[in-house]
């Protein structure tokens, strides 16, 4: 279990620009505290899983609760597409969906025929 002075520095480092208590903040996310504002669950975990690691956040949550509320939804809003395909990934590796073989996926299916072979097509 993690202690409080760890839940206070993590939240802490994330919510810098916030004047609000990292115990709050943590006790809305596990749904023990009523969100207020920007303060909600949805808005919380999007920020936390923009600026803290995969390790802090499973230390801050455990597995099991990222499981069940890491969502397409949540995942949807983070504004970096590098951050977003990680954690895409990462929820459907947890909550066990099929995953597509690395680079056979249908967003490139369309570039890799054009290059795979294109010298028949085009008379080079």
């Amino acid at each position: 279990m993690i202690s409080k002075k760890e839940i206070s520095k993590k939240i802490n480092s994330a919510f810098w620009d916030y004047n609000i208590d990292p115990n709050d903040i943590y006790l809305i996310v596990l749904g023990k505290k009523e969100g207020t504002g920007f303060f909600t669950v949805e808005k919380i975990l999007i920020r936390l899983l923009e600026r803290l690691s995969w390790y802090e956040i499973v230390d801050l949550f455990g597995k099991e609760f990222l499981t069940k509320n890491l969502s397409p939804s949540i995942i949807k809003e983070i504004r970096n597409p590098e951050i977003r395909n990680r954690y895409e990934f990462i929820r459907r590796i947890l909550q066990r969906e099929t995953l597509s073989h690395t680079g056979w996926g249908f967003e490139n299916r369309k570039r890799l025929k054009s290059s795979v072979l294109s010298h028949r097509w085009n008379g080079a």
